[in-house]
């Protein structure tokens, strides 16, 4: 049986492998996460058993002593110096996630501390929480989670209440779509038969059209943003579930097989003739190796480019923009297909490690210039939106193929999009429309293998975008304010990333923040990578083979 710390290690790994860095990280676990991640390290489980039983066991027999929770143990570091807590933050967590709610999101917190009892063994004491776990007992636990998360360049969810709720709000947080959501969420997919080759956003914007079953569904539709992204691969992991068990979950939901969702990579060849390829998406959570994608005949091996992102591959042809296509996947017990899903448009970002590309690298932010791919019938309501000072763009449309166009240089320019009729082109109206009117950018420096990392000395400037005439920049290294002043919109500011350390910086503008983390190493940290070096590879000189300062004797 999996102990204490081979369930923390796997609980760690499961909700930060494959998130890009940068990206918000949910500690979300339910028995179907506990039965995914069982399944994926260990196999099938023995004796009829679940998963879901086993980690219970062994966070009781690690956290319980003679009828009392002692977390005093967890405050340290294993020997990797990841946190020792996390798998039992992630047992309060599976409470919450059991926690029932009603249609209009009525969630019955008053029971929780008597769900988690009922998760530890131990039931509920006097002070109406779990005998040995006094008030705020596991608050350290959480602290130390959310500076492991940033210190690795994520960024924690995990945030207390106010009041009364300061600590129940912690687990409750962490659970982004609980039990009985689910359970909504697949009779929604069942009745209106939603496909499996759908993305997260697609799912989204459907939901939104067709009415969300329950008031939860409805706020978590109505977020935006990094937060916005996390409700599509939320619920993008709730439909595949859907598909994958016929609506089953626990053992026979980990079990089937899922699929990959790929995006864009744009790039021009040596003519100036723009190429699109198949930008395959990591999964979230789940570990795999030697996937390989059959196109069109070729078997390509998967390859991971950047952390939530495999290499670009392949061409994409403009005929299938618009009905998507399905690859399958071989080698994979968990991986039957790299999907491309039909789609009327996608929004290209600029590639931070690669200048003049472009790709799907999620949501754009205020004041940063995109390529819009688009079919020629949403032509006519993004022209509307220009007309109504929402967006511009550079040049005319550009024809691709198969009836799309490609807008190059677009950015957001109005905060109203609240006030403009969408038309035809509802998806694209909320996928353009910016989260809250203000972002953190950086621009330039030297970055590290590790994206989304800079080498001390070549940091980057920062500047804040927002729709106002005003903002301000709080910059914080380690947790210490380091710079808190106003600047002006679209200005660089220099020189407050010029030590090693872990940084957030925060733009607000009317009352609207964004955060930004970012990483300063020292050159130390660059990994040296060894050249491959043969002889047929130098330059011949009679006697010998010089290749760089090598030189081979024939």
């Amino acid at each position: 049986m999996p102990s204490y710390y081979d369930w923390n290690t796997a609980l760690i790994e499961h909700v930060t492998h494959g998130a890009p860095l940068g990206s918000t990280v949910y500690l979300e676990v339910s028995e179907d996460t506990l039965e995914r991640v069982g399944v994926q390290r260990w196999g099938v489980p023995g004796d009829g058993g679940t998963w879901a039983g086993d980690f219970l066991a062994a966070v009781q027999e690690s956290a319980v002593r003679a009828g009392r929770v002692d977390v005093s143990w967890m405050h340290g570091g294993d020997p990797q110096g990841w946190p020792l807590g996390v798998a039992f933050l992630g047992a309060m967590v599976l409470a919450a996630s059991q926690m029932q709610t009603d249609v209009a999101a009525a969630v019955h917190e008053r029971n929780y501390f008597r769900r988690l009892g009922g998760v530890l063994g131990v039931g509920v004491g006097s002070q109406g929480r779990p005998p040995g776990l006094p008030v705020g007992e596991e608050e350290p636990l959480w602290a130390a989670w959310v500076r492991f998360l940033r210190a690795r360049g994520f960024d924690s969810t995990a945030r207390g209440g106010e009041g009364p709720q300061r600590f129940i709000r912690y687990p409750i947080s962490q659970s982004l779509v609980s039990a009985a959501e689910r359970a909504r969420l697949m009779r929604v997919f069942a009745e209106r038969a939603y496909p499996a080759g759908w993305d997260g956003e697609t799912v989204t914007s459907r939901l939104r059209a067709d009415g969300a079953p329950s008031v939860k569904v409805r706020e978590l539709l109505q977020r935006t943003g990094s937060a916005a992204e996390d409700v599509q691969s939320a619920l993008l992991d709730v439909l595949q579930a859907f598909h994958a068990s016929g609506g089953a979950g626990g053992v026979s939901a980990a079990l089937s097989a899922r699929q990959l969702v790929a995006g864009l990579y744009r790039d021009e060849d040596w003519r100036g003739d723009v190429v699109f390829s198949l930008f395959p998406r990591q999964p979230r959570g789940v570990r795999l190796a030697d996937l390989v994608v059959e196109v069109r005949g070729v078997l390509t091996e998967l390859r991971v480019e950047r952390p939530g992102f495999y290499q670009p591959f392949g061409e994409v042809r403009p005929e299938e923009l618009s009905v998507g296509t399905r690859f399958p996947v071989v080698g994979s017990a968990f991986v039957d297909a790299l999907v491309l899903p039909a789609r009327e448009f996608w929004l290209l970002r600029p590639d931070p490690d690669n200048a003049g590309m472009f790709a799907s690298l999620g949501m754009p932010g205020v004041g940063e210039r995109v390529v819009l791919l688009l079919a020629e019938p949403l032509l006519a309501d993004v022209r509307r939106f220009r007309e109504e000072g929402l967006l511009g763009w550079a040049g005319e449309p550009v024809a691709v193929g198969a009836g799309w166009v490609e807008l190059r240089d677009v950015m957001v320019t109005g905060n109203h999009w609240a006030e403009v009729p969408a038309g035809n082109a509802g998806a694209l109206h909320d996928a353009l429309r910016p989260a809250g009117g203000v972002s953190v950018h950086v621009q330039g420096g030297v970055r590290t293998q590790r994206a989304g990392a800079y080498l001390v000395g070549g940091a980057p400037a920062v500047s804040v975008s927002s729709f106002f005439s005003e903002a301000f920049l709080t910059v914080c290294r380690g947790g210490r304010e380091i710079y808190a002043e106003p600047v002006v919109p679209g200005e660089e500011v220099v020189g407050v990333l010029d030590e090693v350390g872990e940084y957030e910086l925060t733009g607000e503008s009317r009352g609207v923040r964004a955060v930004r983390l970012v990483s300063v190493v020292p050159w130390e940290a660059l990994r040296v990578a060894a050249a491959a070096v043969t002889p047929d590879m130098g330059v011949d000189v009679g006697t010998a083979v010089v290749q760089g300062a090598q030189v081979f004797a024939k």
